[in-house]
């Protein structure tokens, strides 16, 4: 499935970021939307299978930002909603515009 089928009607894409953002031990797209942030990877050789995790934006309590490393520089971003906490992480200037996206929402 393509992403559009996961979005809301008339919900808008905000920032969608290359398939380098961390979550546990997978890689995937961050999408933010007016409504959320979005976690997506396509995944499998032969057969495709979607893989997503959402946070809604009205549930985030707040927003932590943090680099680290001296030549590969690593962002993190933690993320803690009303019941669940989230730890993004990769390079530093592609977390970094996320946060920035992610914190007009907070």
């Amino acid at each position: 499935m393509p992403l559009e089928d996961y979005l809301m009607p008339s919900e808008q894409v905000r920032f969608h970021s290359t398939y380098g953002i961390h979550y546990g031990k997978k890689r995937y797209h961050a999408i933010v939307t007016d409504r959320r942030i979005l976690l997506y990877a396509r995944r499998g050789v032969l057969f495709n299978n979607d893989e997503v995790v959402m946070q809604k934006l009205d549930d985030l309590r707040g927003i932590k930002y943090q680099e680290s490393g001296i030549i590969a520089r690593r962002g993190t971003i933690k993320i803690q909603g009303s019941k669940t906490e989230m730890d993004l992480w990769g390079s530093a200037t592609e977390v970094k515009v996320l946060y920035q996206q992610m914190m007009q929402f907070v």
